[in-house]
């Protein structure tokens, strides 16, 4: 099961979810039975190095965040002193 086939929503693999679609209108009983494996396997590929690029960037993002909260507690720390 993938999620919903939007390119909007995955520009990155707009390539790849194109090409499914078109195996999927060229093979319409076909797609059941594996005919379009080899692009589905290209998408899900395709979607999991989206989501760990995403999860990278949400790792960054939370690192500076709390650096920044670690900073603006010990300027708290060192004003009271």
């Amino acid at each position: 099961m993938h999620p919903p086939l939007v390119v909007d929503r995955h520009p990155q693999c707009e390539g790849v979810i194109l090409e499914l679609r078109a195996c999927h209108a060229a093979h319409p009983a076909g797609k059941f039975w594996g005919a379009c494996n080899d692009q589905k396997a290209a998408m899900d590929a395709c979607f999991k190095a989206e989501k760990d690029e995403k999860r990278r960037e949400n790792l960054r993002k939370a690192r500076a965040f709390e650096a920044a909260r670690a900073q603006r507690q010990a300027e708290r720390a060192a004003a009271e002193d």
